[in-house]
C-alpha cells in the first residue's frame, strides 16, 4: 500500500509572551533562534516511503534562553535526520533525544548560565507504522474514526491543583542529574487517520473536546490548522502555539501499461 502525507504547519507567538520560544522541525523547515512564529503556513505532500518527520519544541519559558533550546534542538535535530539511518526508527528516536540533550547541555556550560530546556514530540512515519516520541508536555494526537486519542504521554508533576504542574522530563538535563527517558511508542496508521502533534499553547487553551470537533469539521486540515490556531488565540492566547497536522492519504498507483 502506498501512501501520501499532507501537512501543514503553523507557529504563532499568542497575545501575551514577549518572545515567541517554540520551534519545529517540518521536512528540513524551522526557525530561526530569534523569531515571531510564521505569518503563512508551511503544507505540503510528501510519500510515506520518504519517511515524513515532523517535531515541536517547546522552549521552556521559565528557563534561561529557552528560544535558544529550542532552536538548538531543531538544529540538532535537522543534522541528525539527515546524517542517520531511518531502518531502525525506535532508535532514530531515541538516539535523537539524546543528542539535542547533550547538545543543550553544551550550550548551558559554554555560556555558564544556570540552565535551558525546552520539549519535544517527534512523529516519524514508516513504511506501514506510525512512531511517536515526546519528552516533556508538548502533546501527539491521533484523530481516527471520528475519535481523538492523545497518543503521547505528559511528563508532568502530579498533586498540582492550583497551578501548571512542572515537567519531570525535558530536554536540557545534564547526564549527571539523570539520564533522561523519553517516551517511544509505534502504532499502525491507516487512510484518512489525521495527527496532531502542539505546543502547550494550544492544548492549555483548547480543550480535547473542541479539538476533536475541528478536527472532525473540516476535511481540509489547513483550515483545521487555522481554526485551532484562532480558538487558542481567542481563548487568551497565554503562551506561544504551535501546530503541525498530517492526514493520511492512500496514494493512487495506475499501471504504466495499457493493452495495445
Amino acid at each position: 500500500m502506498h501512501y501520501l502525507i499532507e501537512y501543514v504547519t503553523l507557529c504563532n507567538k499568542g497575545l501575551v509572551r514577549k518572545k515567541n520560544q517554540d520551534n519545529f522541525w517540518c521536512m528540513g523547515d524551522f526557525l530561526a533562534s530569534e523569531n515571531n512564529g510564521i505569518i503563512e503556513a508551511i503544507s505540503g505532500t510528501i510519500p510515506h516511503k520518504n519517511h515524513p518527520t515532523f517535531a515541536i519544541f517547546d522552549g521552556m519559558g521559565g528557563e534561561q534562553q529557552g528560544e535558544v533550546a529550542a532552536y538548538i534542538s531543531a538544529t540538532t535535530f535537522d543534522a541528525f535526520y539527515k546524517e542517520s539511518s531511518k531502518n531502525d526508527i525506535k532508535h532514530f528516536l531515541s538516539a535523537a533525544c539524546t543528542n539535542m540533550n547533550d547538545a543543550i547541555c553544551s550550550h548551558v556550560q559554554e555560556q555558564r548560565i544556570r540552565s535551558s530546556g525546552s520539549t519535544a514530540a517527534i512523529i516519524t512515519f514508516g513504511k506501514k507504522d506510525i512512531y511517536i516520541c515526546n519528552i516533556g508536555d508538548s502533546r501527539i494526537y491521533q484523530y481516527s474514526d471520528k475519535i481523538l486519542t492523545q497518543i503521547s504521554h505528559d511528563h508532568s508533576a502530579t498533586g498540582f491543583t492550583d497551578r501548571k504542574p512542572p515537567l519531570t522530563q525535558n530536554l536540557g538535563i545534564p547526564k549527571t542529574e539523570f539520564v533522561i527517558s523519553p517516551y517511544i511508542s509505534k502504532g499502525i496508521y491507516k487512510n484518512h487517520d489525521t495527527y496532531l502533534i502542539c505546543s502547550d499553547g494550544l492544548s492549555d487553551m483548547v480543550t480535547d473536546e473542541e479539538i476533536g470537533e475541528t478536527l472532525g469539521s473540516d476535511t481540509d486540515i489547513k483550515k483545521s490548522a487555522e481554526k485551532l490556531m484562532q480558538k487558542a488565540l481567542n481563548a487568551g492566547g497565554q503562551d506561544n502555539i504551535t501546530i503541525i497536522l498530517c492526514k493520511i492519504q492512500k496514494q493512487n498507483i495506475f499501471n504504466r501499461y495499457r493493452r495495445v
